[in-house]
């Protein structure tokens, strides 16, 4: 390994090792109240270290985002890569989801907080860019696998594309009340019952259904029926 891989080398390793600190503070204290001077003790280097990487404490946060996103794309492509049978790819999809919830809530909180207009504003465009693109890939995983469901007769002839972002929104929407309602104490909710009833409906919505007999079209003459002269 020469000189210049070698570097590049430890600046990923140094990357990694300031996300993997940031990650077990902001779980820890939240974001708001989480220092630099914290993260940099957590991850046993100097505060300045971490300006070299990151402008601010909020890139810092964000940065966090596009780890879980690249969790979720390597769990749906899994799914890709198993070609399970095409009536069960929504139940597939809709079972990595919510493991992808259960094991990473913590992506959630992350995504939450980036929704405030005063946290956009601090999102730089190649960030915000980053993070736009890895959205795009997992919608476009889901959106794959509904077009092969379609293509194969297992759901109606739909949008894979508009389905795709039904599916997810209905997936955020879901995982972010359970939050909020954690974090305004005002009690708990079965997330799994709830996510797993809305893809229920979503699956019995979109499954192809037999066509009923057309009995209006060419009526067939009644026997008894007096024959015009």
């Amino acid at each position: 390994m020469g000189t210049a891989e070698r570097k590049a080398r430890e600046k990923l390793i140094r990357h990694q090792q300031i996300l993997d600190a940031a990650y077990e503070v902001f779980n820890q204290v939240g974001f708001f109240a989480a220092t630099m001077d914290q993260i940099a003790e957590r991850a046993e280097i100097a505060k300045g270290t971490i300006y070299i990487y990151f402008k601010s404490k909020e890139e810092v946060y964000f940065s966090l985002l596009l780890n879980g996103q690249d969790i979720l794309i390597n769990m749906l492509t899994d799914i890709k890569k198993r070609q399970p049978p095409p009536d069960q790819l929504l139940g597939e999809m809709a079972k990595t989801l919510f493991r992808f919830y259960r094991e990473h809530t913590s992506y959630f909180r992350i995504f939450m907080v980036m929704q405030q207009e005063d946290m956009q504003a601090k999102l730089s465009p190649e960030l915000s860019q980053q993070i736009n693109d890895q959205a795009t890939m997992i919608l476009n995983l889901l959106s794959n696998q509904i077009q092969i469901a379609v293509d194969t007769g297992a759901f109606d002839s739909v949008s894979p594309w508009h389905v795709a972002n039904i599916l997810w929104g209905s997936f955020n929407g879901i995982t972010q009340l359970a939050i909020t309602r954690e974090q305004l104490r005002v009690g708990t909710m079965d997330t799994d019952d709830l996510l797993s009833l809305c893809f229920d409906m979503i699956h019995r919505g979109l499954s192809a259904k037999p066509q009923a007999p057309n009995t209006t079209a060419n009526p067939q003459r009644s026997p008894s029926a007096k024959q015009e002269t």
